[in-house]
């Protein structure tokens, strides 16, 4: 009978080592066993409990007599006996997590695996290996792998040629290495090497999601050649594995469960809407894994797998960007949540905002500039604002010959009255809703939508003016989105040209698409001058403060590169900082001085970053904010930190800002290599051809502090488990999957 370690209050759920090879595993259960001894050989019978049944709970646990280590076999002795009496069989073991889609190591070693099989790259179709999976029930990762298998397979007879071979999935069970393939599978492996008819493209007023026509999925196939395609291979293999599992009807039936709930009930001790959201995003990113998974194949297999599965990933950063946003819940933006008070407008400005005291003078707050450059930043203006802030600019004072203003916000953004809000939720009143994945044009007409159905409505709405205070009633009568809010101020000032790209939170870097944009849009400009005149380049967020400041330091360093670099940037003109552990203010983690070293003039290119980092924070001192020593003064309030909750979210800000002062430095390089060209390589191509030859990505994978932490507190390291973050406690789900 084989057992697996659970907690007490959660027996039916299996205990989950994080990111654990089988080795390790298997030394775990070295360990179990030798404690069951132990604790064994203290009972005068030499006994020790196994629970049997954790569905009925009835006579349970039982009681077994332990005595000797013999009395308990592991995993891997169970199966080495078989192996060898079995000629040209092997025991593999490839730890796959139940709650989320397998890591990248994990598929990784499967495809090590597969690169041990002669027969599967040899000329002859008809030699093909036996393939056996086993999981705990024989059903989720059993069924997922299985596929896996399959379209391994599936290269090596070829799309839509008929074939032969076998795949197994079977409980975990020791007799289950002597049965025998059935014959119906076969009959089913037949037919899946019939014609596959041409994939069709989706059509988003009636999406079928029957065939996982999700919009998660189709990002995915718009990034990946030939993804429609890839797709429907997958699709295939998926229908002729459904018995006991079907992907596809998983993700649908999940998905009907929580559009079916009309209140929010308990279930397994949590929220419904939670667990059935949960359990449909879960097999919708397997499905999206298993078309990314084919995209690999039909590169890399006939190349017997040159490129690891890792790497390969990783030269695709976007696939992680993709991943990020299947959460789409937020994409269903309906008006009548604000109409009903069921979620509530809140104003941007507050109590406290304007730290730069900028109010008086332009009526917007934490407006400031870059020592030097005609690069400012500022929160979120209002009409008014916006009109002071351009009067300033292009008046006497700047003298600007025009204005190019970044929107970086990735929120709904609508003004009334003069203030502007954005809507939030009763429980996060301080947390701005995320559509995830969301373009210019969505947003804008998502505010549009907004704005139109409010005005229209003629009802009285309870808003928050500050989040400290009582919520007021307001009945508003006139309002304008923020792309309207500029459109009116350029019938005034033409000369004022507007952008916006949303981000998807204050701690997170800009997509290497973004980056492109604000590069491309500055590099076209031709009236940058040598001196201060010339176009402003005015970025902003909700404060101010976090990404306007990142796109400010970008802006910045382009300057320079256009202008030529101050006084600071050279060997010998820092300043010496005297502080404890100064090294770690100045940005000297282990991870950066790897990426410094693998840089040409890695060294001058970081000191060129700090300088205009200390530039930014000049006009910023009352803040307390630098992009550079942020980083440092995060990571040691997780020492101090009350629940693990909250270390976690202190690690997840701490590794971001990090991350965000590597692609700072990245940046910078590009600039300096591609500068002969005027920049005419994106930024996004440089890193996927040049920063990955130079292992960037790898060092953005394995992101820590070093010698500063121990190995085992080395979580959210990898780049999907940063880029796929979402903070604990989410608001209520107020939507369904699209």
């Amino acid at each position: 009978m084989p057992y697996s370690p659970r907690e007490k209050s959660r027996l039916r759920e299996n205990v989950y080592i994080r990111r654990s090879t089988g080795d390790d595993i298997s030394d775990q259960e070295v360990v179990i066993r030798k404690e069951i001894r132990k604790y064994a050989l203290r009972d005068e019978e030499n006994s020790f409990y196994f629970y049997e049944d954790v569905e009925e709970l009835s006579e349970e646990p039982h009681r077994h007599r332990i005595e000797f280590d013999e009395h308990i076999q592991i995993l891997e002795e169970v199966y080495n006996t078989h192996v060898l009496t079995t000629p040209n069989s092997r025991f593999h073991r490839l730890p796959l997590c139940v709650k989320k889609v397998p890591c990248e190591e994990s598929i990784e070693r499967f495809f090590e695996m597969m690169k041990d099989v002669p027969s599967l790259f040899s000329s002859d179709k008809n030699t093909l290996p036996v393939l056996a999976f086993m999981g705990h029930a024989g059903y989720s990762r059993t069924s997922f792998a299985m596929i896996l298998g399959t379209l391994v397979m599936a290269h090596k007879v070829g799309y839509p040629q008929q074939a032969k071979f076998f795949v197994r999935g079977s409980l975990q069970n020791s007799s289950s290495l002597n049965s025998h393939v059935d014959a119906p599978l076969e009959e089913r492996v037949r037919k899946l090497f019939s014609p596959i008819e041409p994939s069709k493209p989706f059509d988003p007023e009636s999406r079928n999601y029957e065939m996982c026509e999700f919009w998660v999925v189709e990002e995915l196939c718009r990034i990946l050649p030939n993804g429609q395609q890839l797709k429907k291979e997958v699709d295939t293999v998926v229908d002729l594995l459904g018995d006991m599992s079907h992907l596809r009807k998983e993700v649908v039936s999940a998905k009907q469960k929580l559009d079916n709930i009309q209140e929010d009930f308990q279930i397994y001790g949590r929220s419904a809407k939670e667990y059935y959201l949960e359990k449909s995003l879960k097999h919708l990113e397997q499905y999206c894994y298993l078309i990314i998974i084919n995209g690999y194949l039909h590169e890399q297999f006939p190349r017997m797998f040159r490129q690891s599965f890792t790497s390969w990933m990783l030269q695709r950063s976007e696939i992680y960007r993709v991943f990020a946003q299947a959460d789409s819940v937020e994409r269903m933006f309906n008006p009548e949540l604000i109409l009903k008070g069921v979620r509530f407008l809140v104003a941007d400005d507050y109590l406290g905002l304007d730290v730069l005291s900028s109010q008086r003078e332009v009526k917007v707050s934490n407006f400031r500039r870059v020592p030097g450059l005609p690069v400012y930043g500022m929160s979120q203006p209002n009409s008014e604002g916006l009109a002071k802030v351009v009067k300033t600019l292009v008046g006497p004072k700047h003298n600007h010959s025009s204005i190019h203003s970044f929107n970086l916000r990735g929120e709904v953004v609508v003004e009334f009255e003069g203030c502007t809000y954005t809507p939030r939720e009763l429980s996060g009143l301080t947390k701005n809703i995320v559509i995830p994945g969301c373009t210019c044009q969505e947003i804008e007409n998502w505010e549009k939508t907004l704005k139109k159905e409010i005005l229209k409505s003629h009802n009285t709405l309870q808003v928050y003016q500050d989040v400290t205070d009582p919520r007021e009633s307001k009945a508003f009568t006139e309002g304008m989105t923020v792309q309207e809010i500029y459109e009116n101020q350029q019938k005034d000032t033409p000369n004022l040209y507007y952008y916006r790209f949303p981000n998807r939170s204050p701690e997170t870097m800009l997509s290497e698409q973004d980056i492109d944009s604000i590069v491309g849009v500055i590099t076209g400009l031709d009236d940058i001058y040598t001196d201060e005149d010339g176009p402003a380049l005015l970025f902003n967020c909700q404060t101010g403060k976090s990404v306007s400041t990142v796109a400010m330091a970008i802006a910045g360093l382009l300057i320079w590169h256009k202008k030529g670099f101050p006084y600071g940037t050279k060997l010998g003109e820092q300043e010496r900082i005297s502080v404890p552990q100064a090294e770690y203010t100045k940005g000297e983690f282990s991870c950066v001085m790897l990426l410094v070293r693998r840089l040409p003039k890695g060294s001058q290119v970081k000191r060129e970053v700090d300088l205009m980092l200390d530039k930014c924070s000049e006009t910023m001192t009352p803040m307390h904010y630098h992009l550079r020593e942020i980083i440092f003064s995060t990571y040691n309030k997780i020492k101090s930190a009350k629940t693990p909750e909250e270390s976690t979210v202190l690690r997840f800000q701490s590794l971001s800002y990090l991350e965000r002062y590597i692609y700072l430095i990245l940046i910078n390089s590009y600039l300096h290599m591609e500068r002969a060209t005027s920049w005419k390589k994106p930024f996004s191509q440089w890193m996927k051809e040049i920063g990955h030859r130079l292992g960037v990505y790898n060092i953005l994978n394995n992101l820590d502090f070093g010698e500063l932490e121990n190995t085992e507190a080395r979580t959210m390291g990898t780049i999907k488990e940063r880029w796929c973050y979402q903070y604990p406690q989410r608001g209520t789900i107020r939507g369904t999957l699209v």
